[in-house]
């Protein structure tokens, strides 16, 4: 759905159901130069099961208008006006990558409305590679391919998708290269920018899960696991023969686990 925030167009995916903002709502955040298309078997799955969600479209990626917002803080701040506009009132967030960056600051900042958090993929830094943020900048193809190479374990390279005869990489590379060149570099600067990770963790009171690739090579587990050291009391879930891509790698373990979570904090009538 389109809707009017600021005096431009944002754009949610809502599942193939009208939004109801009376219903528990949950909302997927992308990660950097990705969109809501990330979160279609999500999307659909819990807007059938009861819940209204939006998996939205950041300011300047699919069909949210831009310019890019060029810090977390600035996005979390976004999304409050999202949840603010459209009288949210019970609220999961998932968020993988850099949206969880995006959930950790808006649970700091905006707690009233939220029920539960999960977090996929990502710690409370994203330090990103010097080499990456050249590319993004100067040669964004070239970027691109960089972290479709990075962002998936086997699965993802020898072709063990959830769609038979599909190749996850060429799909990543066809949906970022939608949002790049200019989001790519503003995204992934943003992304290497924010250090509140730390203080944002420790002031969360609500419900949260971490959702780890094993075989991650863009948000190691050592980062994911600190993360964890800092919120209170947090489900812990390591998934293996994936990785950072894990939600598209392995979307039938991690949409269990996502159910579990959100069905007990956040229950449909």
């Amino acid at each position: 759905m389109q809707f009017e925030l600021g005096g431009k167009t944002a754009f949610a995916a809502t599942g193939g159901k009208a939004f109801d903002s009376k219903l528990p709502v949950i909302v997927f955040l992308h990660g950097s130069a990705l969109d809501h298309t990330f979160w279609s078997l999500y999307s659909r799955f819990f807007a059938f099961r009861g819940y209204a969600v939006l998996a939205l479209d950041l300011p300047g990626h699919g069909g949210s208008d831009g310019p890019g917002l060029t810090t977390i803080e600035a996005m979390a701040d976004w999304l409050d006006e999202v949840v603010e506009f459209l009288g949210i009132e019970r609220l999961s967030l998932v968020g993988h990558s850099q949206g969880c960056l995006v959930a950790l600051e808006y649970a700091a900042r905006y707690a009233k409305r939220l029920r539960s958090i999960s977090f996929i993929a990502s710690g409370l830094a994203t330090p990103v590679n010097a080499s990456l943020l050249k590319a993004a900048k100067e040669t964004p193809q070239s970027a691109v391919d960089m972290m479709n190479s990075w962002g998936f374990g086997d699965a993802g390279h020898f072709h063990r998708g959830p769609v038979p005869g599909s190749s996850l990489p060429g799909i990543g590379r066809k949906v970022m290269w939608r949002n790049a060149p200019d989001e790519l570099a503003t995204d992934l600067n943003a992304c290497n920018n924010y250090g509140n990770g730390r203080i944002a963790a420790k002031k969360i009171r609500v419900p949260c899960q971490v959702v780890l690739a094993a075989e991650d090579r863009m948000a190691p587990r050592k980062a994911g696991m600190e993360l964890v050291q800092h919120l209170q009391n947090p489900e812990l879930h390591v998934v293996a023969n994936c990785g950072h891509m894990l939600p598209v790698e392995v979307p039938d373990e991690c949409r269990k686990l996502l159910r579990d979570f959100i069905f007990r904090h956040n229950p449909a009538a």
